[in-house]
């Protein structure tokens, strides 16, 4: 009898889109911008008014956000990244 291949090909395996660790990032960065942003909306005005007439404590203050927008960057940056690996 002749050995004939086979026209159906072996089923494939289950290969998740996103990995466990990338879905848990993600969630993170999602609650970290959305805790941030409330921090702002609540507080930035106030902290406008409270600084407006002291140039040090309002630099100090836009140093502040400055780092929370640097953090909220870094943050995102790397799960972003971490998804191509």
């Amino acid at each position: 009898m002749p050995n004939i291949p086979r026209i159906v090909s072996d089923p494939v395996d289950y290969v998740p889109l996103f990995s466990l660790r990338f879905a848990v990032r993600f969630v993170l960065c999602v609650l970290l911008t959305s805790l941030d942003a409330g921090v702002v909306a609540l507080y930035g005005h106030t902290l406008y008014r409270a600084t407006a007439n002291h140039p040090f404590w309002f630099i100090g203050v836009s140093l502040l956000f400055g780092a929370l927008l640097a953090s909220l960057i870094r943050v995102w940056t790397l799960t972003l990244r971490g998804q191509s690996r």
